[in-house]
């Protein structure tokens, strides 16, 4: 049978006839969306209580589209009534897909329907409230009219809001006379988003938050949360274990997709403006081949493995040999032997172990065990932190607490691998030299894991004691803090696994009377909902650079919507456990 070839005309004639069923698709889309408010504000309906916004302004509706690839482009308009407004920027919205040829998978619709009026001269004592870079979760308007107005999340992906005089930036000078709103970037974005102009200061910002919709592919419609720290994430019930699953196979995934050639990952991202981190850290890139096989105990997903086994082959060329009986990973760059690289290599070989069995690692591990023992004082149980990996001498004596705990939790892995008390005596030196120290005041995840693993083999009391009192004397802080602080939620799991374990096997613990376990679970529980706060979503992820690249991902708002790998790790293992500690037992 003869092939007709294709022609420059019937290409022409295709992608036409695409770019025409994309439109007719989108324009039914909208139309759903358009029915969904309407609906919602007839028993919902706007009742604005500023002044200065009047009544032909009453409605302002944004619609936010992005294609899935690139940064969401936002129309507004502003009318007395919704159907008035909406028909204003859906004809707006039209012309922006034409002109930058988009062809939308997302659609996001706002309503404003709250309103504050704040002299410009206040702006620095509301911003000296907010503790964190990027969590004013409102939107602005430089004018009463509504014209000259973003989004929240424009204002925080785009940087419109000046941090400058927050306590955390404060220490900087000249932050006094900083105006919180980065005038520079509010008019290069107006000129990114077609709508270039100069803005002009008015003696008063207009502060709003909206009623928000969201249709993603599946041409579902989602409630947006609309103030606070959820704001413009989907509403959702209790966390079910199909919807835990579903964040653990997409954040696992997306680790996935950051393996380069040399088998090291993509290191994260600064989201913001799709800046890729440059450096690189062993530490976490070994955490992070650990949370991937944490996942995998859960979801099973098979497209994880290959990333796995070049990860765990990437770290096996990063170690370096003292001697026959002692091995030390090795940090490329600065050429460094941290405790902690030597510390999470054991958690992670023998996590392989565990959980595929087809790899024995046990002469590694014994390596890297006798190199964490070689770091310890054997007399008070300290640990040296930092060596110089050309003579193996002491570069840092103490760097960071959490190489600590980590450590004591990979000795006593290797113990249960190898079955040689040195390592489990030496975990306990460390423990000892941990509540000598009152290291509970750290709020280390380490140590919650260290002391879980530690008390299934020593059943002391004072360990349990030690081990509860790691997460229940911490618990107001764990609960009012309003960053996700995905680290939190691991502490919690591990520390709740313990109290399980004594609660079940009827260990005598009398510190056990202290606690609450409903008020143990409530913490548990909210901590895994606030920390969605951190979680990639489309409607989160299509205000930034690229949402392509970190879809489906955790990141950290305050450092730049930063998405790195060790994030991403920490998220994944505080859900895991949380899937097989609280949801799979059917609670």
């Amino acid at each position: 049978m003869k092939t007709i070839p294709r022609t420059k005309h019937s290409n022409k004639y295709n992608q036409e006839k695409n770019r025409l069923v994309s439109k007719a698709l989108f324009e039914k889309k909208l139309d759903a969306m358009k029915g969904y408010v309407e609906e919602y504000l007839k028993s919902n309906p706007i009742d604005i209580k500023c002044k200065d916004i009047q009544d032909e302004v009453k409605y302002t509706v944004f619609v936010s589209v992005s294609d899935g690839k690139k940064r969401a482009r936002v129309c507004h308009a502003s009318a007395a009534d919704f159907e008035a407004s909406f028909m204003k920027v859906r004809e707006k919205v039209r012309t922006v897909i034409d002109k930058y040829s988009l062809t939308p998978v997302w659609i996001k619709i706002d309503v404003v329907d709250f309103v504050q009026k704040v002299p410009f001269a206040n702006l620095k004592k509301i911003f000296l409230s907010v503790k964190y870079k990027d969590f004013f979760r409102m939107g602005f308007s430089l004018d009463p009219w509504m014209d000259i107005a973003f989004l929240e999340a424009e204002a925080n992906s785009y940087g419109l809001y000046d941090y400058s005089v927050i306590p955390m930036k404060a220490s900087k000078p000249g932050h006094e006379n900083v105006p919180c709103i980065n005038t520079e970037q509010v008019e290069k974005y107006l000129g990114w988003n077609g709508r270039p102009c100069s803005p002009i200061i008015l003696p008063f910002v207009y502060f709003f938050n909206c009623k928000s919709f969201f249709m993603d592919t599946d041409k579902e419609i989602y409630m947006l949360y609309n103030a606070g720290m959820h704001c413009g994430r989907r509403t959702i019930g209790e966390l079910t274990p199909e919807f835990v699953r579903e964040i653990l196979t997409t954040s696992s995934q997306y680790l996935t997709r950051q393996m380069l050639p040399s088998d090291k990952f993509i290191y994260g991202y600064f989201s913001r403006f799709n800046a890729v981190m440059t450096s690189y850290n062993i530490l976490r890139h070994t955490g992070t081949v650990w949370s991937m096989m944490c996942a995998y105990e859960v979801t099973g997903d098979n497209s994880l493995l290959e990333t796995i086994n070049k990860a765990i082959d990437y770290l096996l060329t990063q170690i370096s040999y003292k001697d026959n009986e002692t091995a030390f990973v090795v940090e490329a760059g600065s050429r460094e032997i941290k405790l902690g690289g030597n510390g999470i290599a054991v958690i992670a070989l023998t996590k392989h172990m565990e959980v595929f069995g087809d790899r024995d690692f046990t002469d590694m591990i014994t390596l890297l065990a006798n190199g964490i023992l070689y770091l310890q004082d054997k007399e008070t149980g300290k640990m040296t932190h930092v060596l110089d990996a050309a003579n193996f001498e002491v570069k840092e004596a103490f760097r960071t607490v959490y190489y600590d705990g980590e450590s004591a939790y990979a000795l006593i892995k290797a113990y249960d691998i190898t079955g040689n008390n040195a390592y489990l005596d030496a975990a306990r030196r460390s423990i000892d030299y941990f509540i000598n120290k009152n290291y509970v005041v750290y709020r280390d995840h380490w140590l919650a894991y260290a002391m879980n693993e530690f008390t299934r083999f020593v059943h002391e009391e004072k360990y349990y004691t030690f081990a509860l009192r790691n997460a229940w004397e911490n618990r107001e802080r764990i609960r009012k803090q309003q960053t996700s602080y995905h680290t939190y939620l691991e502490l919690l799991m591990e520390t709740y696994d313990i109290y399980l374990r004594i609660k079940e096997q009827n260990i005598s613990v009398d510190y056990m009377n202290q606690i609450d376990e409903d008020e143990f679970v409530e913490i548990i529980k909210y901590r895994a909902f606030h920390m969605l706060d951190g979680y990639f979503y489309p409607e989160y992820a299509m205000y930034m650079e690229r949402p392509d690249k970190i879809l489906g991902s955790f990141f950290v708002r305050h450092d730049d919507f930063r998405a790195r790998i060790d994030d991403n790790q920490h998220f994944i293992d505080g859900y895991a456990k949380y899937y097989k500690l609280i949801l799979h037992n059917g609670e």
